[in-house]
């Protein structure tokens, strides 16, 4: 049987991806990694199809990442991912973009969840009802599945849920958040793209269909968070860091 560190897949980036200044987007590096996980779960016989057989699902909790050279153009990559370790709920995923010279592009880490979609709560104990590799303790980068910072936000917008952010889960899709923070950026944020070096997203609660969300914004030091706030559920649905270099 294969190591999952073996698979190595063939990812590209599209022009829709790149800015006006040809710096690959945000949220772009989120839909390269579900592209991925994608067709890596497939491949291992853990995807959607199979997960729905005992009534659950897949749910992204947190996704951190280390961007080691800015994407600037259009290229062709070649991505792995291994499942990691599992700490409660929480299973932990690493990944590796490279381009064809075999450098590092990015890597990171993300946390997931089993969620029974039935009852929409996340599944707890320890055996699992399905065969699950076991983890392989190689880990890319420093991430936790959460975060809770002490910081004043400023609201700078107000959003309301259409029905194309919906996903097969009844939720908003988790690279919508992503472009919620991008609509947030200055003009200045987005020239100083080149510059950045670390995002870490962490999904805290759904978004639905109608609702309406807060976006809220900060900075502390070198980092810029962008805050969801779902104002029809009053509770908090996001938070993005994103860490910019000298």
């Amino acid at each position: 049987m294969n190591s999952e560190k073996d698979y190595v897949y063939e990812v590209e980036t599209e022009v829709s991806q790149l800015n006006e200044n040809n710096i690959l987007k945000p949220y772009a590096y989120q839909i390269l990694f579900a592209q991925l996980v994608e067709q890596h779960l497939n491949n291992i016989n853990l995807n959607i199809d199979f997960t729905l057989k005992y009534s659950m699902a897949w749910a992204l909790r947190s996704l951190s990442i280390e961007l080691v050279k800015p994407i600037e153009v259009c290229i062709k990559m070649y991505a792995s991912t291994w499942y990691s370790q599992r700490r409660g709920p929480f299973f932990r995923r690493e990944f590796i973009f490279r381009n064809e010279n075999g450098e590092v592009l990015f890597q990171g880490s993300s946390f997931s969840v089993l969620l029974n979609v039935e009852k929409h709560t996340i599944y707890r104990k320890k055996e699992l009802p399905f065969l699950f590799n076991e983890p392989i303790e190689d880990f890319t980068i420093e991430a936790n599945p959460t975060f809770k910072p002490n910081l004043e936000f400023d609201k700078i917008a107000e959003r309301k849920v259409f029905n194309s952010y919906i996903d097969y889960l009844g939720h908003v899709n988790n690279c919508r958040y992503g472009e919620f923070a991008y609509d947030a950026f200055t003009d200045e944020e987005r020239q100083n793209l080149a510059r950045l070096k670390r995002m870490d997203f962490y999904f805290l609660s759904e978004l639905r269909n109608k609702d309406t969300f807060s976006l809220l914004k900060t900075y502390d030091g070198n980092k810029l968070l962008i805050r969801g706030y779902n104002n029809i559920k009053d509770n908090l649905a996001f938070d993005i860091i994103m860490e910019f270099g000298e």
